[in-house]
């Protein structure tokens, strides 16, 4: 019996059963004589139907998970490279691979008992979602232990999403503290500068392609708008056909009857 395993299959459970497994495992690590391993696993939290759900997906489509984090992987050298035409065609593999995603986590619910609102299918794609865009989102996906939904809006997730590693043992207090050295100092700071030139981008790129959308929903407005007037001027068009025959097939029956008369008088 280890951590890592036994909470593989306490995250695994139905979010209904699982202060009942952690117990049952908490008290066969104690009845082993490993209170370490006790302590850790009753420090885990039970996770929403969300994370759940989260977690059956990745254990029912790893190969699937995998696919969405290598597009993510994707989509972000795309975007350091500015390759315009290469991140609309992942863009528009996104929308697909996050909706079939979506649904198979959903599938996978149902095959376990559980249907799942639309509330939860949306915080399952806004996960997902996250999950392609941050790195760190994405390996705690992969890992399986979601603890619920989790958004990403550049600037790192919102909240705890999984189940941190358990702590390590704390060292003695007479061992003396290490104090950073200057190259971990300068490596913390090149990180703060690289996440604030990313963050400056993304922000560029979304006011940008908050433009782009703008554009296109007025576009369409106008297009739409412009189809009315077309189909309404089509309709007036037939009533004015449809008059124009009857009226010619009046005058053609008016003219037969001129005709056959005039006949009578050659006679």
């Amino acid at each position: 019996m280890d951590f890592d395993s036994t909470a593989d299959d306490l995250y695994e459970v139905d979010p209904s059963e699982f202060i009942a497994a952690r117990r049952a495992a908490v008290s066969h690590a104690k009845e082993s004589g490993d209170t370490v391993l006790a302590k850790n696993l009753n420090a885990l939290r039970k996770p929403t139907t969300t994370g759940w759900a989260l977690n059956l997906l990745v254990r029912v489509e790893p190969e699937s998970v995998d696919r969405l984090l290598e597009l993510g992987a994707a989509l972000r050298s795309a975007q350091q490279a500015l390759h315009g035409d290469e991140l609309r065609s992942l863009a528009t593999r996104r929308a697909a691979v996050l909706s079939a995603l979506t649904d198979r986590a959903a599938s996978a619910a149902r095959d376990r008992g559980r249907q799942l609102p639309e509330s939860v299918l949306r915080e399952i794609g806004q996960s997902l979602s996250a999950a392609l865009a941050e790195p760190d989102i994405g390996a705690d996906l992969r890992r399986g232990r979601m603890l619920g939904s989790v958004s990403y809006s550049g600037f790192g997730p919102a909240a705890l999403a999984s189940v941190p590693e358990p702590a390590a043992p704390m060292p003695s207090e007479t061992e003396p503290k290490k104090q950073p050295s200057e190259a971990a100092r300068k490596q913390a700071e090149a990180r703060v500068s690289d996440a604030e030139t990313a963050a400056h981008r993304a922000t560029s790129e979304l006011e940008a392609a908050t433009a782009r959308v703008n554009d296109a929903a007025q576009k369409v407005s106008e297009l739409r708008e412009a189809l009315s007037r077309a189909e309404q001027e089509s309709r007036f068009a037939e009533s004015a056909r449809r008059t124009a025959e009857e009226a010619a097939e009046r005058a053609a029956t008016t003219l037969t009857q001129a005709r056959d008369l005039a006949a009578e008088f050659d006679t």
